[in-house]
C-alpha cells in the first residue's frame, strides 16, 4: 500500500513538473472574420509576419512586414514594391528610409498599429505569410471578400518537443 503511495506522488510530482515546464506563453495571430467573428489563429515562431497583395491600380506586387511587440503592437518595419503610383510611396525622406536593391523599392518605417483591418478581394491576392509558409485569405475566410481584422493575444500553450497544444 505504501509503495503505491508512493508512486502515484512521484508520478503526479513528474506531470507536474512536466505541465510546468512546458507551459509558455505564446503569442497567437489572430484574423477575425468582421461579419461572423469567426477567428483562425496562426502562431508565429519569430514574432514576425508578411502581409501581400497585389496593388489595385498597378498590378504589382506589395509585401508589408510586420513584427510583434511584447506588448501585442504591430510594427510595420518595411513595405517592398516594385513601381510607384496612387497609394505608394514615391519620395525619399532620407538615405535610411529608403533604398532600391534587385529593382524593388524598399521603404523602411516604424509604424505601430494596435490591429489591422482590411477588406480582402481575390483581384489583389490577398495573403499572410507566418513561418515561411503562406495562407491565401480567401482559401481561409469561411465568407470570401469580406473585412478581417489583425491582431495578437497571449495564450498559454503546453509545448512538449514540437509538439503544442493551446491551453
Amino acid at each position: 500500500m505504501f509503495r503505491r503511495i508512493v508512486i502515484a506522488i512521484l508520478g503526479l510530482m513528474l506531470l507536474l513538473l512536466l505541465v510546468f515546464t512546458g507551459l509558455q506563453d505564446r503569442t497567437v495571430l489572430v484574423i477575425e472574420e468582421q461579419s461572423s467573428g469567426i477567428q483562425h489563429e496562426l502562431y508565429p515562431l519569430d514574432d514576425q509576419f508578411v502581409l501581400s497583395y497585389i496593388h489595385s491600380v498597378l498590378l504589382t506586387p506589395v509585401d508589408e512586414h510586420f513584427i510583434i511587440t511584447e506588448d501585442n503592437a504591430l510594427i510595420l518595419q518595411k513595405t517592398v514594391y516594385e513601381s510607384f503610383g496612387v497609394g505608394l510611396p514615391y519620395e525619399q525622406i532620407s538615405d535610411a528610409d529608403f533604398e532600391i536593391i534587385d529593382g524593388k523599392f524598399i521603404l523602411y518605417l516604424e509604424r505601430q498599429f494596435e490591429s489591422l483591418n482590411m477588406i480582402i478581394s481575390p483581384i489583389l491576392k490577398h495573403s499572410i505569410t507566418v513561418n515561411g509558409e503562406i495562407f491565401q485569405f480567401n482559401d481561409m475566410l469561411e465568407i470570401k471578400d469580406q473585412s478581417i481584422k489583425i491582431y495578437t493575444i497571449d495564450r498559454k500553450v503546453f509545448k512538449i518537443g514540437n509538439y503544442s497544444v493551446v491551453l
